[in-house]
């Protein structure tokens, strides 16, 4: 009688741990993925760093002369500030963002006895979007739309007939839109890093001395960032 009540206590304590197991295996998922939902809501701000490349023609109004063409390229750094709205698995949201670029190019041409060397370089990019993505816990996946400026100058440099022209110089302000991609990853409650891929269309008046030409760039940038979220 006294092995079997010691038996019965056994098979009874063995069952309540495995009840208690039970729980636990049950349960700690569940407390884990729920830990790990992460929020994407609120304002947040950051640093990015990229590369780009652009094509850009410089056209006399109306046409009359053949366009000047170069490719550019460089780098840019800047900051950004932005806020996120969650629902559900969609993040909806708005960002603004201001770069001093490193981006530029320049060419020559000749046309019978008459040479030039052109150059054309972007000194600041900035751009405001709004943004919709998928959340999938701690990825976000996003694209972006809005509007974008940059702050330009173009030299012209006359190489003959000899003696030459001095160069001359136009700045101006660049406007248009870009479009984008992304995909950004939560590392801590607060923190996140991400690649992101640009299309930015610019358009710019360029008036120099002796007259004025019309500027045309299309840039491709690749941005690497992280972002502090409030």
């Amino acid at each position: 009688m006294r092995i079997s009540a010691l038996m019965l206590l056994a098979v009874f304590g063995m069952a309540g741990g495995t009840a208690a197991a039970a729980d636990l295996i049950v349960d700690d998922p569940e407390a884990i993925a729920a830990a790990a939902d992460y929020d994407w809501s609120g304002a947040y701000a950051g640093l990015f760093g990229g590369a780009g490349s652009s094509d850009v023609t410089l056209d006399e109004p109306g046409g009359l002369a053949d366009p000047l063409d170069l490719a550019a390229g460089g780098w840019l750094a800047g900051v950004r500030a932005g806020f996120n709205a969650e629902a559900g698995v969609l993040v909806f949201g708005a960002e603004a963002d201001l770069a001093k670029s490193w981006i530029g190019g320049d060419g020559s041409t000749t046309v019978g006895a008459n040479s030039l060397d052109y150059s054309y370089d972007i000194d600041w990019l900035g751009t405001v979007t709004g943004r919709v993505g998928y959340a999938a816990d701690t990825l976000l996946l996003y694209a972006k739309g809005g509007l974008a400026a940059g702050g330009v100058r173009s030299t012209l440099t006359p190489t003959a007939p000899l003696p030459a022209p001095p160069p001359e110089s136009a700045d101006a302000v660049a406007t248009g839109w870009t479009v984008g991609l992304g995909t950004e990853f939560a590392f801590s409650e607060n923190a996140t890093a991400g690649i992101e891929y640009d299309f930015v269309a610019l358009g710019a008046e360029l008036n120099y001395a002796g007259g004025s030409l019309d500027a045309q760039q299309d840039l491709h940038i690749v941005k690497l960032g992280v972002n502090y979220g409030f």
